[in-house]
């Protein structure tokens, strides 16, 4: 029920002390165990512990020092000290970080027992912790579309009375949400009614959480206009709104519909939708007006002309041709793949075309589609990846080749350095998007992948041969510069923190 971490430099105490928790209190979950106070601040974004037990006397970093930054990442924290140094100027400074109590080591099972109990006391009477943890719950809870967890049941409805519940997810595909995007909407509140952010892992996406007292078709009507206006002035920002009037239970389901529905009709306009409107893009009518098109291509492909292909690609995507366009980028996707396909078709007697070549250029397409910010750069980059696959030459096609071999030649004696996608471009005077599409292409990964791939290899060698190295070292070696973002990209690569893979392996 509550998330506990232990610090603590003797192994044989932190097995200890960890078999005891579990034993005597199993309501508390140790989510965390380490020997050193710098890798259980690292790890501590996805660890987020309701409480901490840790040692005084560790190296890097003392447990003083480390209560000190927890308690400025996590303000609604308990921190206890056990400790084998019976010395009253550390019991001083304990004093003046607010701890819940100070064991001395060996501490008996009934003191460590009353501690947990003195610490779950001091949580439940903490709110805004609780109300952080019930929000915790919702999150996790729409990855299965499971209610709520039992334990956590009365405690929500304590919290969270209101009978109607409005749910806000907003999602850029393009970078991190605007900040604030939520105060218009918190200004339209009523009294006593409660706005609460929801936890999200990721910064391109918001989840707010609007309880209210009343709802009617006007209101509706307000909130709807308010989201929609907010949402036209950001480019790539696509929310989608859901209403529950029977309470919070719903709310699990109906994010997971948001969740599921957002990316499908997200364009590369700002835009908003309820999730119960039922808009399906049919892009049907769209295909025989495209026709006419997709034969002029197939001509000039023919014929070889580069130029005039390119310039027919531009009359496709012109403004004039905007009453033809799709409108979500799921519609692009899947007029340019028809397009694409169609081409291969038409023109394979006029190239050397494979089943790998027509699925790696549908798949660079398909990439596009959801990486460009806007459609002008989708433009660019589908008429580049087009006339590349249809125009290339055996001379072109090797001189591609041997820039993905140089590039991975490059990274496998660069990659313990500070190097990404650009700086790797900059050495071979490429535009990053091309490279990585030629090395792609060749080597059915992406550059950042790759490298990444490279990284997390060398990493997990390296700890296995020094299980006792920080974190924060294992990051340097492998060139990041953010021991925070490494320890997050590790457990992406692998399933597991650097800490739990080091226990596994050590």
């Amino acid at each position: 029920m509550f998330r506990l971490i232990l610090v603590e430099d003797e192994p044989r105490i932190l097995r200890h002390l960890k078999e005891k928790i579990r034993t005597l209190r199993p309501d508390f979950k140790i989510v965390g165990a380490y020997n050193n106070g710098e890798d259980a601040l690292v790890e501590l974004h996805w660890t987020q512990p309701h409480a901490i037990i840790t040692d005084i006397r560790m190296p890097v970093m003392n447990g003083l020092e480390l209560i000190g930054k927890v308690r400025a990442l996590l303000p609604g924290i308990q921190c206890a000290i056990l400790s084998g140094y019976d010395d009253y100027s550390y019991l001083r400074e304990a004093i003046k970080l607010d701890i819940t109590d100070y064991l001395l080591k060996p501490a008996a099972d009934h003191d460590i027992g009353e501690l947990l109990d003195k610490i779950r006391d001091k949580l439940m009477h903490n709110q805004t912790l609780l109300e952080r943890e019930v929000a915790k719950q919702i999150m996790d809870a729409s990855d299965d579309s499971d209610p709520i967890r039992a334990e956590w049941e009365s405690i929500a409805k304590e919290l969270f009375y209101h009978g109607n519940y409005l749910l806000v997810y907003a999602l850029s595909l393009q970078g991190d949400i605007p900040a604030g995007i939520h105060d218009t909407f918190i200004s339209m509140l009523q009294e006593g009614e409660k706005f609460t952010l929801l936890p999200s892992a990721a910064g391109n996406e918001d989840i707010l959480l609007f309880g209210m007292h009343t709802w009617s078709n006007v209101r509706q009507a307000e909130w709807t206009q308010a989201i929609k206006s907010r949402a036209k002035a950001e480019d790539g920002v696509t929310v989608a709104m859901a209403l529950s009037t029977r309470g919070l239970q719903p709310v699990p389901a109906l994010l997971a519909d948001c969740k599921r529905l957002v990316r499908a009709k997200s364009r590369f306009e700002g835009s908003s939708f309820w999730i119960d409107e039922g808009f399906t893009e049919d892009i049907k009518p769209l295909l025989e007006p495209l026709q006419p098109a997709l034969l002029r291509l197939n001509q000039f492909i023919t014929k070889q002309q580069k130029q005039l292909f390119a310039k027919e690609l531009d009359i496709f995507f012109a403004e004039e041709s905007k009453k033809s366009f799709p409108i979500t980028r799921r519609g692009w996707e899947l007029i340019l793949l028809h397009a694409s396909h169609t081409l291969h078709s038409l023109a394979k007697d006029s190239f050397t075309s494979t089943f790998d070549l027509k699925q790696a250029m549908e798949l660079e397409v398909s990439d596009e589609v959801w990486r460009a910010r806007k459609r002008i750069d989708l433009h660019t980059q589908v008429k580049e990846i087009w006339c590349s696959y249809f125009f290339r030459s055996e001379h072109d096609q090797e001189t591609q080749r041997d820039w993905a071999k140089e590039a991975k030649q490059y990274m496998h004696a660069q990659f313990l350095e500070n190097i990404s996608l650009t700086s790797i471009a900059d050495v071979f005077q490429l535009h990053p998007a091309y490279l990585n599409r030629v090395f792609k292409r060749t080597f059915q990964i992406s550059i950042p992948d790759y490298l990444i791939k490279l990284r997390m290899d060398e990493a997990c060698r390296f700890m296995r041969e020094h299980p006792f190295v920080l974190i924060k070292d294992i990051a340097e070696h492998v060139g990041y510069l953010d021991p925070y973002y490494f320890s997050k990209v590790f457990k992406q690569h692998t399933g597991s923190s650097p800490t739990d893979y080091k226990n596994q392996n050590g």
